[in-house]
């Protein structure tokens, strides 16, 4: 016989109360009965619920959470944004310097990147211009082209002077054999102490750019204010030599505070040491490494040796009619990496035939020579 209709009723809301017991329970985090034994009523069940189970664990808060009220999603206006992470500021990388560094002739600043290393390029002068020939000298239109070197001269130099200033890159096209103290306010055409391979592209540590063309405009500035009579000779040579990039922020940039008249201290030459007798084991080890041969004459001549770095060192080339007075075999220092060259023009009545070059270096005391013969044809 069928259950009556009032009985199904009774036992479905009896049911829904017990669901309604049962969640309550769970949303607390109280236990649940396994079973509701037929016949207990609600508040049994309630009553045995706060007893501790037997057969099942507590259940978790995170399905406490999900059997009640759902969590309401969160305004994204009320989102707070992660903490910024702290971001390192970024340095400039200094430009390595093509030109070492080290204190300039006249004792004041160090090289910058863009200004020669002073012990190799200490700067020279003509001695056919002064203050009282400019008129007919530097600031003639043209008279500078008659007294500038051939490329064949200066190009055979800047090979050599890469090698001695340690230059990562050997490229030619990348440097231009610049004239310290330029010929337009008297700077010597042919001496090396007053050449350098300056670089067409370097920077300084704030990425200001201070190539060679950078230079060519502080050189015409200069020659300006001198051939006006707005500046003396020896003060724009003198600026030029010590700390160009400081006179060229002054003199073209436009900087506010000027440079300070450097005290007119004698550009500086470099004597060899007297020469002593060599104690046994030791030496100043000088190699003479290149010397270009056979040579022609009105040709240049270079050569290349290797000694102890700072090692003062000097050279004679000896012809037929004695040594030769050349204005390139001037005593030279030995660079940081013991690299040392000279390069001189063949004149052009040299007796044909076979001469020695003689290198002498000093070093600590103790001097060492060598030896090598070219040949003019």
């Amino acid at each position: 016989m069928g259950t009556p209709a009032s009985t199904r009723a009774r036992r479905a809301r009896h049911g829904l109360s017990v669901l309604v017991v049962l969640l309550t329970l769970a949303g607390c985090g109280g236990a649940v009965p396994a079973t509701i034994a037929p016949g207990q009523s609600i508040s049994q069940a309630a009553a045995f619920s706060s007893q501790p189970p037997t057969s099942l664990p507590p259940v978790s808060s995170a399905r406490a959470t999900a059997l009640t009220v759902p969590t309401a999603t969160a305004s994204a206006s009320t989102v707070t944004a992660p903490a910024p992470t702290s971001t390192a500021t970024r340095t400039p990388t200094p430009a390595s310097s093509p030109s070492g560094t080290g204190t300039a002739a006249g004792g004041t600043t160090a090289a910058l990147p863009g200004e020669p290393d002073p012990t190799l390029t200490p700067g020279a002068t003509n001695p056919a211009v002064t203050q009282a020939t400019i008129g007919r000298t530097i600031c003639i239109s043209g008279w500078t082209a008659t007294v500038r070197p051939p490329s064949s001269y200066t190009t055979g130099l800047k090979r050599t002077q890469i090698v001695d200033y340690g230059y990562a890159d050997t490229s030619l096209a990348d440097y231009e054999e610049d004239h310290l103290i330029p010929l337009e306010i008297g700077g010597a055409p042919r001496a090396a102490a007053n050449l350098w391979p300056e670089p067409y592209t370097v920077n300084l540590p704030d990425g200001t750019a201070v190539g060679a063309r950078v230079k060519d405009r502080l050189e015409n500035a200069l020659h300006a204010l001198v051939c006006k009579g707005s500046m003396s000779l020896a003060r724009a040579q003198q600026l030029i030599r010590v700390h160009w990039i400081a006179a060229w922020r002054t003199y073209v940039v436009g900087g506010t505070s000027v440079v300070p008249a450097p005290a007119p201290t004698p550009i500086a030459t470099v004597s060899p040491r007297p020469t002593t007798t060599a104690p046994t084991g030791t030496t100043a080890g000088v190699t003479i490494v290149s010397l270009t041969s056979p040579v022609a004459r009105g040709s240049t001549a270079i050569l290349a040796a290797k000694a102890r770095p700072g090692a003062a060192c000097s050279i004679t080339v000896t012809y037929k009619s004695g040594p030769s007075k050349a204005s390139g075999l001037v005593p030279r220092t030995a660079s940081s990496a013991g690299s040392v060259s000279w390069s001189w023009t063949i004149g052009t009545n040299t007796t044909l035939g076979t001469w020695p070059a003689k290198v002498t270096c000093t070093a600590n005391g103790v001097t060492s020579s060598a030896t090598k013969s070219f040949v003019v044809q």
